[in-house]
């Protein structure tokens, strides 16, 4: 029987994400102001960008408080208000260096949820290990942990390029 390592990750609130809803909805803004539109049609526009950005800023504050990965692919999502989520990896997780996204689906149900880690919202060397357990568990490689994570890290850009990946079959 294969053993299934899963890794608990808490998540803190990102001041990288904040930065980021301010600075993509307030030069939006910017741009639509200054094009030349009438001016109820660009001060509507405005008003729908901000209303856009003040429903981001609230996902961002009911976001993850921690989410358990497991090596098969299984997710344990941990909301603020204290329950708990089953769920699978879906296609569309990334690993990078200075952000990680998790993409996840519950259990019997068919939207795909995702939830962005920026490198701020875990210590250093936690977002490494969900930057790893993400590459294995998205791998398909099922015949135990990898000597190294090379292979798991280069699979899905391999299949991307016509390369045929286990887990494409």
């Amino acid at each position: 029987m294969k053993r299934v390592a899963s890794r608990r990750f808490d998540l803190a609130r990102s001041r990288l994400a904040r930065a980021f809803v301010l600075a993509s909805h307030g030069a939006t803004i910017v741009l639509l102001l200054s094009l030349p539109l009438d001016a109820p049609l660009a001060a509507s526009a405005a008003l729908l960008v901000a209303a856009l950005g003040a429903r981001e800023w609230r996902c961002l504050e009911q976001a993850l408080a921690g989410i358990v990965v497991r090596s098969d692919a299984s997710v344990v999502a941990l909301c603020r208000d204290g329950r708990a989520c089953e769920g699978r990896l879906a296609p569309g997780s990334i690993a990078l260096p200075a952000l990680a996204v998790v993409a996840w689906r519950r259990e019997g149900e068919p939207r795909v949820r995702i939830e962005s880690v920026p490198h701020d919202r875990l210590a250093a060397d936690a977002h490494r290990a969900l930057r790893a357990v993400l590459r294995y568990a998205t791998s398909g490689d099922d015949a135990g942990e990898p000597a190294s994570h090379g292979r798991a890290s280069i699979s899905m850009a391999l299949s991307a390029l016509g390369w045929p990946a286990r887990r494409c079959r």
